[in-house]
């Protein structure tokens, strides 16, 4: 009974050496190191595919429409797409063509009279009056000519522009006239689509203004996948353009980006997607994991984790974060090693077992 008495005070006092000396036991921590970068964070936005080809095609002349390709209907560069009545112009082409042929007769004439006339003025049977009057007659009839022939070659003209032509490659994407109708200059045929260059277009708040660059990549997939239960596909873009014309309502500034073409027959014109886009901060900063901040009555602070494996408590300021990372400001440097698991009951000056290192 004596034996076992000792044995239990012996046993006591080991345990209660240790507190008695004010050293809490080692604690089991978690450790990651403080790095010194620029902060990033993903910037949610919505934007809409636009197509870098896409207009209203229209008519320069007044006519009747003989034919209009139906939408969906894919052109070629160069393919015609509609067509007017040709028939009026053909027909003042011919009547031009007629005036030309009386005319080259005519100067035909003209031509032998003159000859005559300088055979007479040679042998003082004809005077100069007649000769010049002769001379006159013929080099206007030439000049008729050529006013006819430039009036051919506006008839011409005419005949290239009764047809609407496709000026690059797509689909016909809508039809606003149809075969029979009167078309008047400036009315609106069809809309030509090209479905193989996109481009993104979205709106940016100005204050991040100097936080995006030509050549950025932009993440971006559809909206409304989800709503089917499917995982939506991700794409990306790279910004081509920035307007730097904020809109004054919205404070927004446009920025357009390309769609790769191996992702054009996955997106649509006009199709809405959300995007992430990464911010990049112009300055560099101490950041530390999210899990690393302690949040007491005190303040906030973290445990730098020393070369002796000695917590010490290092009261820091908090500021911008992004995922799971945020700036510091403290008695920090890169490099250093802070406890992001363990936190719970870690005293200052307490040692510590460290894993992660």
């Amino acid at each position: 009974m004596r034996k076992t008495l000792l044995l239990s005070l012996g046993l006591v006092a080991a345990v209660s050496a240790p507190m008695a000396s004010g050293q809490a036991p080692p604690a089991l921590v978690q450790v990651e190191q403080v790095r010194s970068a620029a902060l990033a964070r993903n910037l949610p936005l919505s934007g809409r595919v636009h197509s870098r080809n896409d207009a209203d095609m229209s008519m320069t002349l007044a006519g009747e429409l003989k034919w209009v390709l139906e939408p969906g209907t894919e052109v070629a560069a160069g393919d015609v797409i509609a067509e007017l009545d040709q028939l009026p112009i053909e027909l003042r082409k011919l009547e031009l063509e007629h005036l030309v042929e009386r005319e080259r007769i005519n100067v035909n004439y003209l031509d032998k009279e003159l000859q005559r006339l300088r055979q007479l003025r040679e042998d003082n049977n004809a005077s100069e009056r007649m000769l010049d009057e002769g001379s006159m007659q013929r080099d206007a009839s030439r000049m008729d000519i050529r006013s006819l022939e430039a009036r051919i070659d506006q008839v011409n003209d005419e005949l290239r522009r009764s047809q609407l032509v496709a000026p690059y490659a797509g689909v016909i994407a809508e039809r606003h006239k149809e075969a029979g109708e009167y078309a008047r200059p400036g009315d609106v045929i069809a809309r030509v689509v090209d479905p193989t260059h996109l481009e993104l277009r979205f709106e940016i708040p100005v204050v991040y203004q100097k936080r995006i660059s030509r050549g950025q990549l932009v993440n971006f997939a559809a909206q409304g996948s989800q709503l089917l239960g499917d995982t939506p596909q991700s794409f990306q873009a790279r910004i081509r353009t920035i307007i730097p014309t904020a809109n004054a309502n919205s404070q927004t500034f446009q920025v357009r980006a390309d769609i790769d073409t191996a992702d054009t027959g996955a997106v649509l014109t006009g199709q809405l997607v959300n995007l992430q886009l990464s911010m990049a901060s112009a300055d560099t900063s101490l950041q530390v994991p999210r899990d690393a901040i302690v949040l007491r009555g005190e303040g906030k602070f973290v445990f730098r984790i020393g070369d002796d494996d000695t917590a010490h408590k290092v009261v820091v300021t908090v500021g911008e974060g992004a995922a799971d990372w945020v700036s510091v400001n403290g008695d920090l440097s890169p490099g250093d090693w802070v406890a992001i698991r363990g936190l719970e009951r870690l005293r200052d000056g307490q040692t510590v077992n460290r894993q992660g290192s």
